[in-house]
């Protein structure tokens, strides 16, 4: 009786190189790595800040916890804060109360409160690029100011929506749009963080040294090593030096449900050749497929550690 063949989808060389890599990885950190505790994690998570959450209510994303229940969360680990981001509405309006509640929560629990800060994104739901958005924004005590994320007009030329309703940052001649002066100037005068977030490599570029000009000096770069805000790494260490702080994101550099195929080493690499100085880390976490926020800022740690 002739054997019979089976056919070994292992032996594919994509699936035989994952393997070597996932191997790889996991010797080489057993070889060198020391049992780690808990308390080296939450050590590092001691006062920090998640500098990009998404919680409830953001109707535009599944989100799995609201805004008191991660900052509380938070205040549980010792962490400094939480910047809640939501593509919907303005967080600034909402972080006050939730302050307020955490405040309790942690005067009972003999805790110190993490505290919640917010911003504004500039879709339409909030105004698109409307300056009056962003002052109400700024008399609010919101933090950042987030350009579009998913009615940026680069990203939905990504996803091959190129709709002629989205929101483009520059004019025929490569400049912001005139709307984008005013913004620039309110969110100097009020030393609020400027992240152009969902924007093309261009786009970032020219927004910020036309936004430094005007004198905003904080910004921040939402997920560059994710699909739609991809930046190569020489671009990464270019925009650092003019003053942007490159953005680790857990959501965009930890394979997870949403984001399978990114690299799980390549963070890492980011940190050594752009330098730490010129990287935070955050979690863009929140929604109810994913970890929590803050136990991802806690994988993030352990990874680094």
């Amino acid at each position: 009786m002739a054997k019979k063949e089976y056919y070994e989808l292992s032996m594919e060389q994509e699936w035989k190189d994952d393997t070597h890599r996932a191997y790889v990885t996991i010797e080489s950190m057993g070889a060198t790595v020391r049992l780690l505790k808990e308390d080296d994690v939450m050590e590092v998570l001691d006062g920090a800040f998640d500098m990009h959450v998404h919680a409830f209510p953001d109707p535009l994303i599944d989100t799995g916890w609201d805004q008191f229940q991660v900052t509380k969360m938070a205040t549980d680990a010792g962490m400094g804060g939480c910047n809640f981001k939501a593509h919907t509405f303005p967080t600034a309006s909402t972080v006050p109360f939730v302050n307020m509640m955490v405040e309790e929560y942690a005067k009972n629990a003999g805790k110190k409160p993490a505290r919640a800060y917010g911003g504004i994104v500039l879709n339409y739901f909030s105004g698109g690029l409307n300056p009056d958005s962003v002052e109400m924004v700024a008399r609010l005590g919101g933090k950042t100011v987030w350009l579009p994320s998913h009615d940026s007009a680069h990203h939905n030329r990504i996803i091959d929506d190129p709709g002629t309703h989205w929101i483009e940052l520059l004019d025929e001649n490569d400049k912001p749009v005139p709307e984008l002066y005013k913004i620039f100037e309110i969110v100097a005068a009020n030393d609020m963080i400027l992240d152009p977030c969902h924007a093309s490599t261009k786009q970032r570029f020219v927004v910020i040294e036309e936004a430094k000009k005007m004198g905003v000096k904080r910004f921040m770069i939402t997920h560059p090593n994710w699909n739609v805000t991809k930046m190569t790494m020489d671009q990464m260490i270019e925009i650092s030096r003019i003053g942007a702080y490159i953005g680790l994101f857990a959501y965009g550099d930890i394979p997870n449900y949403n984001n399978p195929k990114c690299d799980p080493n390549y963070f890492m690499e980011c940190i050594k050749k752009i330098g730490p100085e010129h990287c935070f880390l955050a979690s863009d976490l929140g929604t109810l497929v994913n970890v929590p926020p803050v136990e991802g800022m806690k994988l993030f740690v352990r990874i680094l550690l």
